[in-house]
C-alpha cells in the first residue's frame, strides 16, 4: 500500500510526542512492506524552496517550505487554518505520488487546504487526533476564560475577559479581522471532519471532549497510541532507589517547555523541598519552545542547585534517560491527550507523579505505581518528593509496576485493518 503520513513539524529539529508517533508509525509501515513518505512542514525559512525531498533516517520526507504568514491582524488568524494558495502543490503532490491514502497526524501548517486537495484528487483521508486544535487554536483547550485567569491575576483578569465576552460578538462582525476568522474557524473544522473517511483517538476522554465540543463522532474509532521498545532491551531490570546514604533521589522532567506543561510547577515544588534534602532534578526539554517561558524558568532553577536542564535528546535514547531517573513528574495544567511519555515510563517501569488531569490520569493506577496531585499544586508535589526522600520504601513499593504496554506493532495491527478498510471502500 501507499501511504502519505502528515504531520505539522519533524525531526530532527522537532521531536515532541506528535512527531515520535508519526516517526514510529512510518517505521513500522515501512517494517510491513508498505511504501511511505511523510509530508511534513516548518515555520517559513528564507532562502528555502517551496518543496523538497529529503531521507531522514530511513524515511522519505516531503518538507514544505509554506509562505510566511501575515500577521494576526492582516489574515493570519485565517492562514492559520486556511490557506487555498498551497493546493496546488498538495494536488500535484498527489498525482505525483498516487497514495492509496492520506493519514494526517496534524494539519497545522499545512492547514485543512490539505483535505481539501486530498478530495479533489480523490484520495482517502484518516485523522489521528493528537491534540485539540480541531476545536482550539492553541491546540490545549486553553479558551480566553482559563487562559486569562492563568496569565493574569484578579481582578484585571475579570476585567480582561469582560472586555472580551463584550466586544467579541461586535468585532467578529468586521470582515477579514482576526475575530471574524475565529468566528467562522469551526464552521471550516466542521467541514473537514466531514471529510475524514474515519477519525481515530486514543482515549475514550479525547472522544467525549470532541463530542462535548459540538463535533459529529459518528466516525470515530479508539485506537491507543502504541510506543516503540527501541532500547529497553539492552537496559537492566529496573532497581529501586537505595536510599539516601547511597546517592541522591533523582527526579525527572520530560516535556515541552510551554506553560501548560507545568515544569514551573515542578521547581516550585523543588523550592518548597529545599536543599538540605537528599535530591537532584534534571528538566528535559527544548528551550526554543517558548523564549519567555524558558527565561522564567531559568531564573527559579538558579535558586536551585540540585536542578539542572538537560536539553533534548534524540527519542531512541528515551529508555536510557528515564533509566537514569528515580520518579518522573509529569506536571501538566491541562487536559492532556495520552502523553507518549507516560506509556514510556510505565514500560520501564519508572514511578510516576502526575497531574490529576483527564486523559492521563487515568493511564496509571493511583498507588501502585503513579501518585496524584492536582494540578498547580506544588504543595502537594513536594510532600510526595519529600516523602519520597524521606522512605525510600514507598517509592520501592511503585517500581516495575506499570504493566504491559501496547506497542507500536499493536498500533500498527489496528492501523493495517483501518487501511484495508477504507481502501476497500
Amino acid at each position: 500500500m501507499r501511504i502519505l503520513l502528515a504531520v505539522h513539524q519533524f525531526f530532527p529539529d522537532f521531536c515532541a510526542g506528535t512527531e515520535t508517533l508519526t516517526r514510529r508509525t512510518a517505521e513500522e509501515l515501512q517494517r510491513r512492506g508498505h511504501d511511505v513518505w511523510i509530508l511534513t512542514a516548518g515555520p517559513h525559512e528564507d532562502g528555502l524552496p517551496t518543496w523538497r525531498h529529503e531521507q531522514w533516517e530511513g524515511l522519505e520526507l516531503i518538507r514544505l517550505n509554506p509562505p510566511p504568514e501575515a500577521s494576526p491582524f492582516w489574515g493570519g488568524v485565517l492562514q492559520s487554518y486556511w490557506r487555498p494558495e498551497l493546493e496546488s502543490g498538495f494536488v500535484a503532490l498527489f498525482r505525483d505520488l498516487q497514495p492509496d491514502l492520506l493519514h494526517v497526524f496534524h494539519l497545522r501548517r499545512h492547514t485543512l487546504t490539505l483535505v481539501e486537495a486530498a478530495q479533489r484528487c480523490h484520495v482517502p483521508v484518516l485523522a489521528s487526533l493528537t491534540d485539540y486544535w480541531m476545536v482550539c487554536p492553541s491546540g490545549q483547550l486553553q479558551f480566553p476564560d482559563n487562559y486569562l485567569a492563568r496569565r493574569f491575576s484578579a481582578p484585571l483578569a475579570l476585567i480582561l475577559l469582560w472586555l472580551w465576552r463584550w466586544f467579541n460578538p461586535l468585532l467578529s462582525l468586521i470582515p477579514r479581522s482576526p475575530f471574524s476568522a475565529l468566528k467562522r474557524r469551526p464552521l471550516f473544522m466542521a467541514q473537514a471532519f466531514e471529510r475524514f473517511e474515519q477519525v481515530l483517538v486514543p482515549s475514550q476522554l479525547m472522544w467525549s471532549t470532541f463530542e462535548d465540543m459540538g463535533v459529529s463522532t459518528h466516525h470515530f474509532a479508539l485506537c491507543p497510541y502504541g510506543i516503540s521498545l527501541q532500547g529497553l532491551e539492552r537496559l537492566p531490570m529496573r532497581l529501586a532507589w537505595p536510599g539516601p546514604e547511597q546517592r541522591p533521589l533523582r527526579v525527572g522532567f520530560v516535556g515541552s517547555f510551554n506553560p501548560a506543561k507545568g515544569a514551573h510547577v515542578l521547581l516550585e515544588a523543588l523550592a518548597l523541598m529545599g536543599v538540605h534534602q537528599s535530591w537532584e532534578a534534571v528538566l528535559y526539554g527544548n528551550p526554543a519552545d517558548d523564549h519567555d517561558y524558558w527565561q522564567s524558568l531559568q531564573r527559579q532553577a538558579d535558586a536551585l542547585p540540585q536542578a539542572r536542564f538537560g536539553g533534548v535528546f534524540a527519542s531512541e535514547q528515551v529508555f536510557e534517560v528515564l533509566a537514569s531517573l528515580d520518579v518522573l513528574v509529569v506536571p501538566s495544567l491541562w487536559r492532556e491527550n495520552a502523553p507518549l511519555i507516560v506509556s514510556q515510563a510505565k514500560a520501564s517501569g519508572l514511578p510516576l507523579l502526575l497531574s490529576d488531569v483527564d486523559g492521563m490520569a487515568d493511564q496509571v493506577v493511583s498507588g501502585v505505581n503513579a501518585m496524584l496531585f492536582l494540578p498547580g499544586d506544588s504543595r502537594t508535589l513536594a510532600a510526595y518528593l519529600s516523602q519520597f526522600a524521606a522512605d525510600p520504601q514507598v517509592l520501592a513499593a511503585m517500581v516495575n509496576r506499570g504493566g504491559a504496554p501496547r506497542t507500536i506493532g499493536d498500533y500498527g495491527d489496528q492501523l493495517e485493518q483501518i487501511y484495508a478498510r477504507l481502501t476497500r471502500r
